[in-house]
């Protein structure tokens, strides 16, 4: 059966079917099955198909038919008209639920006209080759969306008026507390987040101390040397158990640069730079890092396919090699963050992942459960390239 959410938010329990509104979980017919998006009150109800996914990130205005488009369009003009009425009058949509914000007739007519559409996308667009990791990973992150961030807000406005962070801390003391993570926000499939939502992959360091945990503390698990190691692991080499820049001093460089040398070499030869450190240097990692033998088997001269079967469009060479190490690692995360959401939601009591960022899963820690850190960290060392080393962070703030 097909149905629309009245709300993202996990605690605005609420759906259109069957051209009637429902606000009981108990009361939701049993066999839902199509819908345009994910909210968090869904979970638990099996084999739903969302045909927001089917996109892959385009834009809807490019899969309407014609038939739809003045329905669609009207639709939206009339949701506007009520979100600009709503700001004007200083109403916080994150705080309350958007149905009873607005007229019952509209939520009917609205939802009415997205089931038409949500019909249309299952039946005439393809259904993506990766659409059940789209589908756990939008779900991980309208999970996320749905937690509403602690933070301190007077570290925030200690830097109002400094030349450097002024203009960050008025934004994030203007933005909205949650972060809302777009899946579809780059070619390499690495998340950005929302304008307007806290802008938590681009947070100045000055600034993770204002972040503070729902639960007891934060825990960082963060992948050492993350593209380094994907290089590894795409030409099939054994993952080194110490920190990978140590690595390249010991086993690259024979001891002849210091750490911080040896980890600007080697981005600065990753990313293609001619300058940032002297040839001979870079050709010893092009040496070690065959990256021919990378591209050979995983870009035919137009298209990248990675590892776990993201194909991304491109003729050049250097930008086929850097998306694919970028997009690798970036999935990879996302991979290992779902095995520790699972972990947490199966035998925590009331753990959860907090944040994503880059490379590293934030997790909102219960004292309690503190039984469940060894094996969260051994799932996110466990990778399809072997075994990673993490760099762990424990601590009362995002800053630790």
């Amino acid at each position: 059966m097909i149905f629309q959410t009245l709300d993202d938010k996990s605690e605005c329990v609420g759906i259109y079917t069957n051209k009637e509104l429902v606000f009981s979980l108990d009361c939701f017919p049993e066999n839902l099955s199509k819908t345009w998006d994910y909210s968090p009150y869904l979970r638990g109800i099996k084999d739903i198909e969302y045909a927001s996914l089917y996109l892959e990130g385009k834009e809807l205005s490019e899969c309407l038919p014609e038939y739809l488009k003045d329905d669609w369009e009207a639709a939206l003009t009339k949701l506007r008209s009520f979100e600009r009425c709503l700001a004007l009058s200083k109403v916080d949509t994150m705080e309350n639920c958007f149905y009873d914000l607005v007229p019952e007739r509209f939520l009917l007519d609205f939802c009415e006209v997205k089931n038409r559409i949500t019909d249309h996308v299952l039946l005439q667009v393809e259904r993506p080759r990766r659409y059940e990791f789209y589908k756990h990973v939008s779900m991980l992150l309208g999970d996320i969306y749905s937690q509403k961030i602690t933070l301190d807000h007077r570290q925030i406005a200690a830097y109002l008026g400094t030349a450097k962070l002024n203009n960050q801390a008025q934004a994030l003391l203007a933005c909205r507390p949650y972060v809302n993570y777009n899946q579809f926000g780059t070619k390499t499939g690495r998340l950005t987040n929302k304008r307007g939502f806290f802008p938590v992959l681009t947070l100045s360091k000055e600034f993770r101390k204002a972040v503070l945990p729902t639960n007891d503390y934060f825990l960082e698990l963060d992948f050492n040397g993350a593209e380094a190691r994907t290089v590894l692991g795409l030409l099939g080499q054994e993952q080194p158990e110490e920190d990978i820049h140590a690595y390249h001093v010991s086993h690259v460089f024979n001891n002849s640069l210091p750490r911080p040398s040896a980890k600007t070499a080697f981005f600065a030869w990753l990313y293609g730079s001619k300058t940032a450190v002297d040839e001979n240097i870079t050709e010893v990692l092009a040496n070690r890092y065959p990256r021919q033998e990378i591209l050979d088997k995983y870009w035919d001269g137009t298209t990248v396919r990675t590892p776990f079967g993201k194909l991304i469009s491109t003729t050049s060479e250097r930008h086929a090699f850097n998306y694919l190490i970028q997009s690798t690692t970036a999935e990879l995360t996302l991979k290992q963050a779902l095995k520790v959401e699972h972990l947490l939601r199966k035998y925590s009591t009331g753990s959860r992942i907090a944040f994503l960022i880059h490379d590293s899963i934030v997790l909102d820690m219960k004292k309690q459960d503190e039984d469940l850190v060894k094996s969260a960290v051994a799932l996110m060392r466990s990778t399809n390239f072997g075994s990673y080393k993490i760099n762990i962070k424990k601590g009362r703030t995002l800053a630790g």
